[in-house]
Parts: C-alpha cells; structure tokens; sequence
C-alpha cells in the first residue's frame, strides 16, 4: 500500500521541510500545494538547499482561509495525487502545520489492515456544534472575501464598517435573501482534514469536474471546505466504507485565545496521550522544543521497534 500525503501550506517554510522529511520513505508520496498569494520561492530555496526530492507541486490557487478556495486547493491535490500516483491507496490531507506523532510506518500498517476504509468526521446539519442555525447559515447565507474584509449576507447584526455596511446595503437591493442551492441535496459538515481511500478520492474529483453547478452553489460558502467533501460523499447515492474520525490531534479548548491552540512544549505529556496521527497547530516560534522531544521521545523509540 502506498500513502500520499496532501500538504496545504501558506507560511513557515521550514517548518514545511521537516514535516516533509519525516514523511517521505519509499511507501510514500508528498504533494505539495502552496497559496498562490504566497512566495513560492523560500519553499523551493529550502526544499532545495536541503536537498529534498520527490515532491510533487500541485497547481496553485487562492487558498484564503474560510474561502471556497481551500476547497480548490484540496481537489488540485487531490487530482495531482490521483493523476501522479496510481498505486497510491490512501489520501492523507494535512497542513503545513502539522506534524506526526506517529511514524509512516504505523500509518501504513494500520491503513493496510483497514482497506478501502476512508476516515473524516461527518454529521449532518444542521450540527448543534456549528454557529448560526447549526451551520445552515453557512450555505444559506451569502458569505464575501474582501480582502481581509468578510462581508455575510443577509446578516442579523450589520457590520461595523461602514463600507460594509454599504455593501451589505447593496446586497439587500440586488440578491435574494436565501441562495439558491442545489434541490435534494442533504449538506453534511465535519473536519476540514480527512484520510480517502482511493476510491472515494476518485468519487470525489469526478465528482468536482462533473457538477459545475453543484461546485457553482458553494462558491460563496462559508468555511467550505468542511461541508463540501462530507456533502459530496454522503449525496453519492452509495455506501462508503467509513469511520468518523480523522486522526488528527488539535486543541480547541480557547487556551490562550487561540483557535486552535498552538501547541507548545509545556503540553508535551497531553499530547504524548493523544490518539493521533498528527498534531496541529506547530509554529516555529513557540513548537520547535516540542518538535524535538516528538522526534526523540515518541518518534524515535518507534523508530526503533
């Protein structure tokens, strides 16, 4: 069985190479996609000057975050991995900023005695753990990228800009308060991150070249890309073979204020306990000494059984 790991990334090249490294072996493949509104070139300096090979590049989009554009960013690896890989068996997707806790050696024997069997979190909707009407609203409701501007229409509380405000106003005289959505569609949520069998990440690409018009409708959808893939899946008319977890480890309990928490080395035995794959979110001003007693005390004595 081959993996291939789809790595969406946007900042922290260094960070990005030794992710990289941990993962490559000769079971493996790595595909890479970069944010087209980031420089490119200080990932292809490192990557370079550290001698790394074997990677592929997917095409590059905009990728803002909460944006239709991460699911872009997705389906063109996806579809880099598909097209390059015809081996592979297992569709890992991951950020730049995650980083294993276990080796690709165990990812590998676990997927092999699970095959065919994809792995993301799925519920339908509404979900009591999504804001506004269980994340209805995310679909039903017109959602604007504006720069760093997020413009939600129509809205119950208006903007405190006043451009917009304007363009709120603008919304209410020229679209419908309620989009127009594909008929007879059940929309599903769960985690932006999931692990797809190849052939439901074969289901999937199909799926996206196929249905322009389904690809149309969650255009303007907020934080798309954690309804788009479950929506897809669970509309195909079929069973999956499936498990509803996606093996990440992420903190989202608001310590320090952050969603998610970036993880430091004071909660190395926390996550030493995690039952995971990979933990997010690293960051290299405050992760490195964590990374290191992962590579040492958990990586290393895995290594060696």
């Amino acid at each position: 069985m081959k993996l291939a790991f789809l790595i969406a990334a946007h900042a922290h090249p260094e960070l990005l190479a030794r992710l990289v490294r941990r993962l490559q072996r000769p079971f493996t493949s790595i595909h890479i996609h970069i944010d087209e509104a980031a420089d490119i070139r200080p990932f292809e300096k490192i990557f370079d000057k550290q001698g790394i090979r074997d990677i592929h590049w997917a095409p590059r989009v905009r990728s803002g975050w909460g944006t239709f554009g991460q699911v872009r960013a997705s389906l063109s690896l996806l579809d880099s991995a598909l097209r390059e890989d015809a081996d592979a068996e297992m569709f890992m997707l991951i950020s730049g900023q995650d980083y294993p806790l276990v080796t690709p050696e165990q990812m590998h024997e676990f997927f092999a005695q699970r095959s065919n069997t994809s792995f993301l979190v799925c519920r339908a909707m509404p979900w009591g753990e999504l804001e506004g009407r269980g994340g209805l609203d995310r679909v039903e409701h017109y959602h604007f990228a504006l720069g760093g501007w997020r413009l939600e229409y129509p809205s119950a509380q208006l903007p405190g800009a006043r451009r917009l405000r304007y363009l709120h106003r603008f919304c209410s005289l020229v679209l419908p308060p309620v989009r127009t959505l594909p008929a007879g569609i059940a929309f599903h949520a769960g985690s932006n991150w999931w692990n797809f069998s190849r052939e439901a990440a074969e289901f999937v690409v199909s799926f996206a070249r196929r249905e322009r018009d389904f690809m149309r409708a969650f255009r303007f959808t907020k934080s798309a890309d954690e309804i788009f893939f479950q929506t897809v899946l669970m509309n195909a008319g079929r069973q999956w073979e499936r498990e509803d977890r996606d093996l990440r480890g992420v903190i989202w309990d608001g310590r320090r204020n952050e969603f998610p928490a970036v993880v430091r080395p004071a909660e190395f035995d926390e996550i030493k306990k995690l039952d995971a794959f990979f933990i997010r979110k690293v960051h290299p001003q405050h992760s490195l000494d964590l990374l290191e007693r992962i590579d040492h005390e958990i990586l290393s004595h895995s290594d060696a059984r």
